[in-house]
């Protein structure tokens, strides 16, 4: 299914122009589901009228011949029998039209989301975001099953019956179409009391499912902390909530629709007997007309009673597509110029580069940074000095306030998605880990080849683990990669990043969370790469990163410091000398614990 255009302004009309868009999408299917109600409504509004003929002219005159009878009779049943097949097929015609929507949709926002940019995800909860992907697309598929499929089918029902009536009389025709008036009104005033609730509603969903995510996700920390009872009550005062919008809009419901409607068809039924009764005096009517005007008012009601409710699951859908739309608007990362520059040497340059996350509260202050194609940098410095938010700008996860970053000549806002991708490989401190195999967790959907695969991972040195494995490379991992060890995990990681034969290698705090043989595999790989690969390496632990050509030492978010490890040793009282030093007491302290414990 093609996409429907739809509005590029967040207006009030947006998310209904977006849901009715899939309506036309395919308009054939829409026709065939039409023609399907007409066809369905037309055989159900024939039922009456056959039982007016069959009263007035065989009971009433008490006049049977059996051929005549039989013909109204068959016809009544094969009416009633095709209504029936027809509408059990225009139920999964607008089923389709429902699930191709809900299919696009969910994919739309889905891939939308992969397109923001990171500082979206600084702010958004896991949870909300799951819920409306996955929650808020499920019940856009009721506008269309249960809301545009009954409301339609009913509209017609009305207009066949409204028609019926006018052949069998006019002025009894008149008096039920009193009920339309006030049936619009009651979904007025319906839609007027309801909406913010059930707005309100579909936010504290989204809300239950972050609680409960974030929860289980941290259950480790709760339990350890001794939290459980205060997000238990965290989760029950949104629970609460949750429970009295859902009862409101139950009861207003409750009251405008069903009952409503009820009390207001036994007035017109009362308007009708009493029409009726004067026509008896008369002597101008027939027992067939008023059974048969009967039995099409108590078809009347039912699908204004059909509308009326489905009201509720539109204001809902409408609800869920307001934040769907919502999150549609949200500005996706800066889109491609077209400048088709490479990634071919993958020397780097900061232009007097400014950067915060807040633009009051800047990170890194005019970093003027020249590292050639080749070079191993090394970036160092205490917490919260900019060490991860440089990689965060060499990634394009953020752009700078001010300045400039270029590689082998051209800004970066030069290279597409794909090409910076492709030429960059990033190293992150905590792994993260597909539920799948050992290959596709380093090919990651690149389509690469056994021996590009096998050469990533003897490179990180993982090749020889893998081969020991039962399936080797086709072994399932799990969830997060329980089957490897932490060590095991981040050389998985290096794999996967060299795999892609990048020109560019970004290691943020790789050796942080690792044992001392892990650290030395690392430095090994790191070792073979220098010269080949340009490298920029966050190092917490100063152990692995002397062998750097340079070393950066940032203090809140300040450049101080520069030069190899020699150079920066003979700085006296610098920071990188005193962090260095530190660090050798503290191995040392550590060396002679574990002695003396053995």
């Amino acid at each position: 299914m093609t996409n429907p255009n739809t509005d590029s302004t967040n207006s009030p009309s947006g998310s209904f122009k977006l849901l009715m868009g899939y309506v036309f999408a395919d308009r054939p299917l829409l026709i065939k589901a039409v023609l399907l109600v007409v066809f369905a409504t037309a055989l159900d509004v024939l039922g009456p009228m056959l039982s007016k003929v069959f009263i007035d002219r065989f009971i009433m005159p008490d006049h049977y011949p059996f051929w005549p009878i039989a013909g109204v009779v068959s016809l009544y049943v094969i009416a009633t029998l095709l209504g029936t097949y027809l509408k059990y097929q225009q139920t999964l015609k607008f089923v389709d039209i429902a699930l191709n929507a809900v299919l696009d949709i969910r994919e739309r926002v889905f891939g939308h989301v992969l397109r923001l940019p990171m500082s979206f995800f600084d702010y958004a909860r896991t949870g909300q975001l799951v819920s409306r992907i996955t929650n808020d697309t499920e019940s856009i598929k009721d506008i269309y099953v249960q809301f545009l499929s009954n409301v339609l089918s009913s509209v017609i029902l009305l207009i066949g019956i409204l028609t019926a009536m006018a052949i069998l009389d006019v002025h009894l025709m008149l008096v039920a179409l009193a009920l339309i008036p006030a049936i619009v009104i009651m979904i007025y005033i319906y839609q007027k009391l309801s909406g913010n609730i059930v707005a309100d509603s579909r936010q504290l969903r989204s809300d239950i499912n972050a609680t409960i995510s974030e929860s289980i996700g941290g259950m480790a920390v709760i339990q350890a902390t001794n939290q459980q009872q205060t997000k238990l009550d965290q989760f029950d005062h949104i629970n609460q909530r949750y429970y009295g919008t859902r009862l409101r809009t139950i009861t207003i419901g409750s009251f405008l629709l069903r009952p409503a409607i009820n009390l207001l068809s036994i007035m017109v039924l009362a308007g009708v007997v009493w029409f009726f009764g004067l026509k008896v005096v008369q002597g101008f009517t027939e027992i067939g007309v008023l059974y048969a005007y009967l039995n099409y008012l108590g078809r009347f009601t039912e699908p204004l009673v059909e509308i009326t409710q489905r009201f509720s699951l539109y204001q809902q859908a409408i609800v869920a597509g307001d934040r769907v739309f919502e999150l549609l608007q949200e500005p996706t990362m800066t889109p491609d110029n077209h400048t088709h520059a490479q990634i071919e040497h993958g020397k780097l340059n900061f232009n007097q580069v400014s950067f915060g996350y807040q633009a009051d509260k800047p990170v890194l202050h005019h970093l003027d940074i020249e590292i050639g194609a080749g070079q191993f940098f090394a970036v160092v410095g205490h917490t919260g000095s900019g060490k991860s938010t440089l990689l965060s700008l060499l990634l394009n996860f953020y752009q700078p306030q001010q300045g400039t970053i270029e590689i082998d000549g051209h800004p970066l806002t030069d290279f597409d998605h794909d090409t910076l991708r492709a030429g960059m490989g990033f190293i992150p401190q905590e792994p993260f880990i597909l539920a799948s195999t050992l290959f596709d967790n380093i090919d990651m959907g690149r389509n690469l080849n056994q021996y590009d695969i096998e050469e990533a991972a003897k490179k990180a040195h993982l090749h020889d683990v893998i081969m020991e494995m039962p399936e080797g490379y086709q072994t399932e991992l799990g969830e997060g990669g329980l089957r490897l060890s932490t060590g095991q995990r981040q050389q998985l990681i290096i794999a996967r990043a060299l795999a892609g034969s990048p020109k560019i290698l970004l290691l943020d705090e790789a050796t942080a969370n690792v044992d001392s043989e892990t650290e030395q595999v690392v430095q090994k790989a790191l070792q073979r790469l220098q010269g080949k690969v340009t490298m920029i390496v966050v190092a917490h632990r100063l152990s692995t990163i002397h062998h750097a050509d340079q070393i950066l030492v940032l203090d809140r978010g300040q450049l101080i410091e520069q030069g190899n490890h020699e150079q920066l040793m003979n700085i006296e009282n610098g920071k990188y000398r005193a962090m260095y030093q530190l660090q050798q007491q503290e191995q040392k302290v550590s060396q002679a614990e574990q002695s003396q414990n053995s």
